[in-house]
């Protein structure tokens, strides 16, 4: 494992010059709930960078794993202590200056790795990849797959994961909620084990089952009338977004969602497997050509006004005074 930027200049250069993929994180430093890492978000995407390096050794040859920068930023973090609140533009420009100096120092493939899931995050750090690409360089972003994943509500991947929930009843229930395992629940804290074990407090077994929420009414209603209309992709967007501020507006509120006292590590290396058989095809795809994922709900970019109306603790629904 190499950072280039910590590598003299005409290093740097040359290793980034051989056309291997250097991997940029876009993380912010967030709440996690009481039992998971403020940077738990960085820690799994150096996991990922770790798992999806050594499955394109043999496509591509043997290469050394390069690191660029670990942004600390994030838009939209989860309320709570400790979480840094970053604007969408401040996000988007620290994004795509990285990407530039990247560029600069002769970068040909560039893999912009996050955990957080906040879509006017993906769509900031989409602007890195867009850059990128204009300068002739090939980009991805792939956790826009996962989050995909998450509104098709596709599941069958990671069929394994539940295996150790005793309960045939309770492992439905967590299997038919991972969609809407927002955060540090069951699915983040299993990746968290399995990834970085030491970072995880052994009381999330103690922690109760994040309470049930009601998905913002208003949202839910745009939700509807999509559907009536036949805009099956959109309505389920609106929901996810309905369901996201439900969660927000639980009192008190919890940091986490699902069950994360039900996390397992042979859980976290099943999630973890999936996310990374998952990007190194996507990424082996886009270096022969093909274009990157596109991040999901790019509605929501003018719907606060560029991203002006994101990034901070006030909920959406609450800043477009809708409730």
């Amino acid at each position: 494992m190499i950072r280039v930027f910590d590598r003299p200049h005409r290093e740097a250069r040359a290793l980034l010059g051989k056309g291997a993929p250097v991997y940029l994180f876009v993380n912010p430093v967030e709440y996690h709930g009481p039992h998971l890492s403020l940077h738990n978000d960085r820690l799994v995407s150096l996991g990922f960078a770790r798992d999806v390096h050594a499955r394109l050794q043999t496509p591509l040859g043997d290469h050394p794993l390069l690191l660029a920068d670990d942004l600390e930023v994030g838009v939209e973090p989860c309320p709570g202590p400790g979480s840094r609140f970053s604007s969408y533009a401040t996000v988007r420009d620290a994004v795509v200056d990285a990407c530039m100096r990247l560029a600069d120092l002769g970068a040909e493939r560039v893999v912009l790795l996050t955990f957080h899931g906040s879509p006017l995050h993906s769509l900031a750090i989409q602007r890195g990849v867009e850059a990128l690409r204009r300068r002739g360089l090939t980009a991805l972003a792939p956790l826009n797959l996962a989050l995909e994943d998450l509104l098709e509500e596709d599941t069958g991947s990671v069929a394994e994961a539940f295996d150790a929930i005793r309960d045939p009843d309770l492992r439905e229930t967590v299997r038919a909620g991972l969609t809407r395992d927002f955060h540090a629940g069951f699915l983040e804290t299993s990746l968290a084990l399995h990834y970085a074990p030491d970072t995880v407090s052994p009381s999330h077994r103690d922690l109760p089952a994040c309470p049930k929420w009601v998905p913002d009414r208003s949202f839910t209603a745009l939700a509807a009338v999509a559907r009536r209309m036949g805009r099956e992709r959109f309505a389920a967007e609106l929901e996810w977004v309905a369901d996201g501020l439900g969660w927000q507006a639980l009192r008190p509120f919890p940091g986490y969602t699902g069950r994360p006292d039900l996390a397992d590590v042979d859980a976290g290396a099943v999630f973890a497997r999936a996310f990374a058989d998952r990007y190194a095809a996507h990424a082996l795809a886009v270096f022969d050509g093909a274009a990157p994922a596109p991040p999901v709900l790019p509605w929501l970019l003018p719907l606060t006004l560029g991203g002006r109306m994101g990034g901070s603790h006030v909920e959406l629904s609450d800043m477009l005074q809708i409730r």
